[in-house]
């Protein structure tokens, strides 16, 4: 894609954002078909999001953790995407009907950095990346099937749109974190008390740390670095779950606590 392709891409995918509107991917400007395009628009679009101050950029998410998830959207490996200031929310929030278009969650393990993690200091692992944590919590990631044609879409395509990002519930900080283990750790979503996934954090590249290490290289790799304030979504333990209709989702760690929202 040239520049004014990733621009013009970026800016439809910006109006849609803003507007609340159904992206159809099929006509008009097309979707990106390979990685490193894909993460051009997607960068691009966090410029047009937060112009003039309109919003601010939070950290990042981890995307697709594991090969059942992104080899079939061709992919090489996980993604990761932009997460937004407005879309921080507390334990207990409630989403308004009509946003998110269409509701789907996520169990995560949030972390918020306390130190950057530039280059110079790379690559990192799980080991070296655990000092740079200064705090975890339990999280659910919202996302949001705004497309007219999901089922469609390949990962570059989802990769230019931050991997349906919509929102971050985020729990109790832990800042007394370094004894929990982070591989064995259950966690679960339900909603209106039925249980809708489930798994070890094992399932999130080895471990939500791991998770956060390679997240770490891979913004090395684009040109930035994580930052002390950044909140991260590590990944989840099982696949998006799209939510029925209204109702309270939960979404939980035995180690961590819960988090809980209300879908109208």
């Amino acid at each position: 894609m040239n520049d004014d392709a990733v621009k013009a891409l970026a800016q439809r995918l910006a109006e849609a954002r803003i507007n609340r509107k159904v992206v159809d991917f099929i006509g008009g400007v097309q979707p990106p078909d390979n990685e490193r395009d894909a993460y051009r628009v997607q960068f691009a679009l966090h410029n047009e999001l937060t112009k003039g101050g309109r919003d601010a950029m939070a950290g990042w998410k981890v995307a697709a953790a594991v090969p059942a998830q992104y080899q079939p959207m061709g992919l090489s490996g996980p993604a990761l995407g932009g997460l937004l200031k407005s879309g921080l929310v507390k334990s207990g929030a409630s989403f308004a009907k009509g946003y998110p278009l269409k509701a789907g969650i996520e169990c995560e393990m949030a972390v918020r950095m306390a130190i950057d993690a530039p280059e110079s200091a790379g690559p990192y692992t799980a080991a070296s990346i655990l000092p740079l944590i200064g705090a975890v919590m339990p999280a659910m990631e919202v996302v949001d099937n705004r497309y007219s044609n999901l089922p469609e879409m390949k990962g570059a395509a989802r990769i230019a749109d931050d991997f349906l990002q919509a929102a971050c519930v985020l729990g109790r900080e832990i800042t007394d974190f370094r004894s929990i283990d982070f591989m064995m750790m259950q966690g679960r979503s339900t909603f209106e008390g039925k249980e809708l996934g489930a798994g070890p954090g094992s399932n999130v590249m080895g471990s939500p740390i791991a998770a956060l290490a390679w997240l770490a290289n891979k913004l090395i790799s684009l040109g930035t670095n994580l930052k002390s304030g950044d909140i991260v979504m590590t990944g989840s333990v099982h696949p998006p779950q799209f939510l029925p209709g209204p109702g309270m989702a939960v979404t939980g760690w035995d180690a961590l606590g819960e988090v809980a929202a209300r879908f109208a």
